[in-house]
């Protein structure tokens, strides 16, 4: 089966589309049929993964997103931000005794946030910006 791949210019229109047509999308799911089904009226052939359509929402500014996530028993390491892919910053706390400690990292371009045990982000909520 063939397929194509839409520009970002195109995904980008079919979220504002379906954000203004349907307010709060509760789901990244559901988002990312919302966007397909506008995309597919101008070509069939068209896919986009629902990675896609989330970090391009955030990057565009087209939709704030409340984050909801599970604990895990895996320890967090600094890096990348499993929501939007920017680099997360270190949460650092005072010690009684003057030292400073981890407590945990956060994303500032998402605020996606984790402690020193790992947070899994398991559902999306996407609000349009006004």
């Amino acid at each position: 089966m063939a397929y194509r791949i839409p520009s970002d210019t195109e995904v980008v229109k079919a979220i504002k589309d379906a954000l203004d047509r349907h307010g709060v999308i509760n789901s990244q799911r559901k988002l990312t049929e919302l966007v397909l089904r506008s995309l597919r009226r101008h070509d069939s052939d068209y896919t986009v993964s629902e990675e896609r359509v989330r970090r391009l929402a955030l990057s565009n500014n087209l939709a704030t997103i409340e984050i909801r996530c599970k604990d895990t028993k895996e320890k967090t390491f600094a890096g990348a931000c499993p929501v939007c892919g920017g680099r997360t910053a270190r949460i650092k706390n005072l010690t009684v005794y003057g030292g400073s400690v981890t407590s945990g990292y956060k994303c500032k371009a998402c605020g996606y946030w984790t402690g020193l045990k790992n947070r899994v982000p398991v559902l999306y909520i996407f609000s349009p910006k006004p």
